[in-house]
């Protein structure tokens, strides 16, 4: 019986390892952070080690920074697939218990000031009555490999402190820095009535493209219109997976994760439309969001 080739075994070693995350890892109650699950979709890959190495760092860094929340890692037990952040996501939030969900990449980097401020904001329009959730940035930038390594070389509990706007010779491409929040790329942050709103992230989606981008808009319309936070949001480099091979830096519409076999343009491309012709449409999205139960 192989990893990644036999359905029962993958899910087994998915529900034994997640079981063990969470008998050996219990937050502080009154430490910073209290009541904030964080949730990082992750699949270890033997072909990039880079990515696993920015994971760790992600992690001791939040549990540094905020050792009052929980975290909580997502997987995907279906191994003899593409990874679906989707699943990982939705796995993970059952797991958790926080009244706020900080949905975070693992190769995403942001101050713990900019969760606790939204945490505190969501809380208070809770207690007002109100609706609220935060993709919490409006500058991403995508860091050098250089400047990347700057930070997993610190200590993460007192990390190298990134400018923001950062040097322009630490970013890999700025055309598209204004834009991210657009698409709720790297993270979301939502009180947990908000992801129950929306039913979770569309399992359909696998691979890169496209699944950041109809949660925001699923929630958007079911739940209320997100807002914004003026700072920024880094990405940690690691080598890209295209339709050429792997590189340095590629192109969105040419980006893949390991196994996947169709570019943003197929199958999650028409996926996303779909969520964005939906967008306001509360009839119309909550349709197709029940579709992931028929097909």
């Amino acid at each position: 019986m192989t990893w990644g080739k036999n359905r029962w075994f993958d899910s087994w070693i998915c529900e034994v390892t997640e079981w063990f995350e969470s008998l050996f890892y219990k937050p502080c109650s009154n430490d910073l952070g209290h009541g904030i699950s964080i949730i990082i979709p992750f699949r270890k890959s033997k072909k990039y080690p880079r990515q696993e190495r920015n994971f760790e760092f992600v992690k001791k860094y939040w549990r540094c920074q905020l050792p009052g929340a929980e975290i909580i890692v997502g997987h995907d037990p279906e191994r003899h697939k593409t990874f679906s952040k989707s699943v990982a996501i939705n796995r993970a939030v059952r797991r958790s218990h926080g009244d706020i969900l900080v949905i975070v990449d693992a190769d995403g980097y942001i101050t713990p000031q900019a969760v606790l401020h939204c945490a505190a904001e969501i809380r208070q329009a809770r207690a007002e009555g109100l609706r609220l959730w935060f993709v919490p940035y409006r500058q991403f930038y995508r860091l050098t490999e250089a400047a990347s390594d700057r930070i997993l070389a610190s200590d993460p509990c007192g990390p190298f402190q990134q400018t923001c706007p950062p040097n322009p010779d630490d970013v890999q491409n700025t055309s598209g820095s204004g834009r991210g929040h657009w698409y709720g790329a790297l993270i979301q942050i939502m009180p947990r009535e908000a992801f129950d709103c929306f039913g979770g992230w569309d399992k359909r989606f696998r691979g890169w493209g496209g699944e950041d981008h109809s949660a925001m808009r699923a929630c958007d319309t079911m739940y209320w219109r997100h807002k914004t936070l003026p700072g920024c949001v880094f990405h940690l480099w690691h080598p890209m997976y295209g339709i050429d091979g792997v590189n340095t830096w590629v192109d969105w519409n040419k980006r893949l994760w390991d196994n996947q076999k169709d570019v943003v343009s197929g199958y999650n491309g028409n996926l996303a439309a779909r969520y964005s012709r939906a967008n306001g449409n509360r009839e119309k999205m909550w349709r197709l969001i029940q579709e992931q139960e028929i097909e």
